[in-house]
């Protein structure tokens, strides 16, 4: 832990589902209070989340502290004062098209769907390996064929039988485009653009705000936030968190559940 004290906590980097949220997607009046506090006091608060644009902006609509969004793993990056995409990070059809092919190729059963900062597409088979992603589009996203003139932020990847940790070791292992391959600790993988991180574009919005990584706190929960937690000065995994990822992190919180962040921020800042 490189956070010297309260007072040099600069930015707050909080990840949504499992971390924020809590089971019943909503954050709490209390968490909502700390935050505010945190902001009064000069502290900027970024989400950073695996959620599409269109996904995130549902969920944090009431909550206005936030300065930015850091969304799609960080291949999208919105300003929250705005509503504007200011960043975009996506590879190519063309590439996301050899992607598809190969792991199809080479890892029987596969299933795909694809995302951009504008729509979601998937096949068929994908659905059922996906609900909560499929609920988490529905009825925000304008549906996208997979066309190989556009650009992708993510092609995600889903198996009946092999589990998410496994299927992306796979699917790292049978690519040869240069791509980031993660899973947020759904039942699939999500495989975005080279160097596509949460924590490159915190590192990158940090740089225009002239704050060291050692004094940003970030939260997380799943395996797309192991980055993040290892490069921000306080990494702090939740109590729900498996047992790999809390070990990636400086310090652990209380449950999403239990207002953890909150509880963790209010007795960290005082």
């Amino acid at each position: 832990m490189n956070i010297a004290s309260p007072r040099s906590v600069r930015l707050i980097a909080c990840d949504l589902d499992g971390t924020l949220l809590g089971d019943d997607h909503q954050v709490s009046t209390y968490t909502v209070e700390v935050l505010r506090a945190a902001q009064r006091a000069g502290v900027k608060l970024v989400v950073a989340t695996g959620r599409e644009v269109f996904a995130t902006r549902p969920v944090i609509a009431g909550l206005d502290m936030f300065d930015m969004a850091v969304c799609s793993n960080g291949a999208a990056v919105v300003d929250l004062s705005t509503n504007e995409v200011i960043e975009r990070s996506e590879f190519a059809g063309f590439d996301a098209a050899v992607i598809v092919e190969q792991v199809r190729e080479h890892i029987q059963g596969t299933s795909f769907a694809w995302s951009s900062t504008i729509g979601f597409g998937c096949e068929d088979r994908f659905v059922r390996h996906a609900p909560f992603l499929i609920e988490t589009v529905s009825g925000v996203a304008p549906t996208i064929t997979f066309d190989q003139s556009m650009s992708f932020s993510k092609v995600f990847v889903a198996h009946p039988t092999v589990a998410f940790d496994d299927l992306a070791q796979q699917v790292r292992a049978v690519i040869s485009i240069n791509a980031e391959v993660a899973s947020g600790g759904a039942p699939f993988v999500a495989i975005t653009a080279p160097n596509v991180t949460k924590a490159n574009a915190l590192a990158k919005l940090c740089a225009n705000w002239s704050i060291d990584a050692a004094r940003v706190v970030a939260f997380g929960d799943s395996w797309n936030d192991v980055e993040m937690l290892r490069w921000a000065g306080l990494g702090v995994a939740m109590a729900n968190a498996q047992e790999p990822i809390k070990k990636e992190a400086n310090d652990i919180a209380g449950t999403n559940n239990d207002d953890g962040v909150a509880v963790y921020l209010a007795t960290l800042l005082g």
